[in-house]
């Protein structure tokens, strides 16, 4: 006899029942003066604001921040470091096979 495949079960708590007095309760509502007004025509919900010119802050950076920022300073760095060094080895290994083709392979 085959076995028929059961129905997963679902794994998500079943949502608790509000209790009959907060089932009740409205929302009160918003009187004239509290209505937010409307958007500007120009508004853009999603995205980021771009700015162009220079930075807004002013006065000392916090420590927080710059010991942050100088640890970034090193880790960019480091990877300059290991490009330069990654570039080197490279060209290296190709004017060494270019010698040893010169070589082993005369013409």
């Amino acid at each position: 006899m085959l076995n028929a495949p059961m129905s997963r079960r679902s794994r998500t708590r079943s949502r608790s029942r509000r209790t009959p007095d907060v089932a009740r309760r409205v929302a009160t509502p918003r009187r004239e003066d509290e209505v937010s007004p409307a958007r500007p025509s120009g508004y853009r919900a999603r995205g980021s604001v771009t700015r162009s010119g220079f930075a807004r802050a002013a006065g000392l950076p916090s420590p927080t921040l710059e010991r942050a920022a100088s640890l970034e300073r090193a880790f960019i760095e480091k990877d300059f470091r290991r490009l330069g060094i990654t570039v080197a080895v490279a060209l290296a290994v190709l004017i060494l096979a270019g010698l040893a083709e010169s070589t082993l392979l005369p013409r």
